[in-house]
C-alpha cells in the first residue's frame, strides 16, 4: 500500500479516508481490486445510504484518469462534478436531507502579475504580443502565477521567460481585482515594481513580436497605450515624486504554528502626519531548524 494511503479505513468495501468535517473522500488510485468499475457498480450504492445512515455529510471520489470508467456510475448516483485538473476528476454527493450543502467550491480566482521594471536610466521594459486580434501595443511584461508561485516568484519567471532580463522584485504598485474573467472566474492582477539584474534583451519568439526599453515619459506620451498601462504608470511617478517611493512590499511573518515563514505584503514605509502604518517584522532567528 501506497504510504500515502496508510490514514485511510476500510468502508463497505471502499478504502476511505475521513476529513474533519465528517466527510469521506474515495480515491480509485488506493481501491483493492481488479475490476473498478464493476466494485463501484455493485457496491457504492449500498455504501452511500449506509454511510448517510452514519450520518457522514458528503463522499468525495476522486477517478482517476486510469479509471474514467467510474465517472457515469457516480453520475447515475447522484454525484457531481466538483472540479478536474490532469490526472483526475472530483466528484461530490452531499447526503444530509435536512442540512443545506455545505460542500466548498473549487478555486474561482486567477492571480496574473506584470513586471513593472525600471533601470537606472529611467527607462521602463515593455513588450508587445505576438499575437494580438487587436491594434498592437507596447504593454508590460507579465502572466498568471503557477501552482505555489508566489506574487515574486511569478513577477521574476515571466519577465525572464518573456524578455529575458533577469529582475528582482522591489514591491507593488498596484492591483485590481475584477470579475467575469476566463471561465467565468475573477482575477486579481497585481503589478510588480522591479530592478533589472541584467539588461539585454532576448525576447521569447513564441509568445512576443518585440521588446524594448523606453523612457517612461515616452511611453506615457504615446496614444497608442491603453488606459490602464497609462494610469498604472502615472502611479509609479506619484508615488516616486510625490511620495518619497512610498512601498508595498513583503514582510515575514510566523505562521499560526510557528513552524513556517508566510508573507503580508504592506507599506513598508513610515508616513508622516500621524498617519497608521501597519509594519510586520520576524526575527529570523525564531523560525525553528524544521520549519516547512
Amino acid at each position: 500500500m501506497a504510504s500515502d494511503d496508510k490514514n485511510n479505513l476500510e468502508s463497505e468495501g471502499f478504502s476511505v479516508r475521513k476529513d474533519m468535517y465528517n466527510g469521506y473522500t474515495l480515491d480509485t488510485k488506493y481501491q483493492k481490486c481488479e475490476n473498478i468499475k464493476k466494485q463501484f457498480e455493485e457496491k457504492l450504492q449500498g455504501a452511500v445510504t449506509k454511510w448517510k445512515s452514519e450520518g457522514i455529510k458528503a463522499v468525495w471520489v476522486k477517478a482517476r484518469k486510469n479509471h474514467s470508467e467510474v465517472v457515469p456510475v457516480c453520475t447515475e448516483l447522484g454525484f457531481d462534478f466538483h472540479h478536474a485538473q490532469p490526472g483526475y476528476v472530483m466528484l461530490t454527493k452531499w447526503l444530509p436531507d435536512d442540512i443545506e450543502n455545505r460542500i466548498p467550491g473549487f478555486a474561482n480566482q486567477y492571480l496574473g502579475v506584470a513586471g513593472f521594471v525600471v533601470n537606472d536610466k529611467g527607462q521602463l521594459l515593455v513588450i508587445q504580443e505576438k499575437y494580438n486580434l487587436i491594434k498592437k501595443h507596447w504593454k508590460l511584461p507579465g502572466g498568471l502565477a503557477d501552482l505555489g508561485e508566489s506574487v515574486e516568484e511569478t513577477a521574476r519567471r515571466e519577465v525572464l521567460e518573456e524578455t529575458g532580463v533577469e529582475a528582482e522584485f522591489i514591491s507593488v504598485i498596484a492591483f485590481r481585482h475584477q470579475h467575469q474573467f476566463r471561465y467565468g472566474c475573477s482575477d486579481w492582477y497585481f503589478i510588480c515594481l522591479m530592478r533589472p539584474i541584467t539588461e539585454e534583451i532576448k525576447h521569447c519568439p513564441h509568445e512576443i513580436g518585440d521588446c524594448k526599453w523606453v523612457d517612461i515619459d515616452e511611453y506615457l506620451s504615446d496614444p497608442d497605450i491603453v488606459d490602464t498601462n497609462r494610469f498604472i504608470v502615472q502611479c509609479y511617478k506619484d508615488g516616486q515624486l510625490k511620495h518619497g517611493g512610498l512601498q508595498i512590499a513583503p514582510s515575514e511573518v510566523l505562521n499560526y504554528s510557528k513552524r513556517a515563514i508566510i508573507k503580508y505584503i504592506v507599506y513598508n514605509r513610515e508616513l508622516v502626519k500621524n498617519e497608521v502604518v501597519l509594519k510586520l517584522k520576524t526575527c529570523m532567528s525564531l523560525v525553528p531548524p524544521d520549519c516547512d
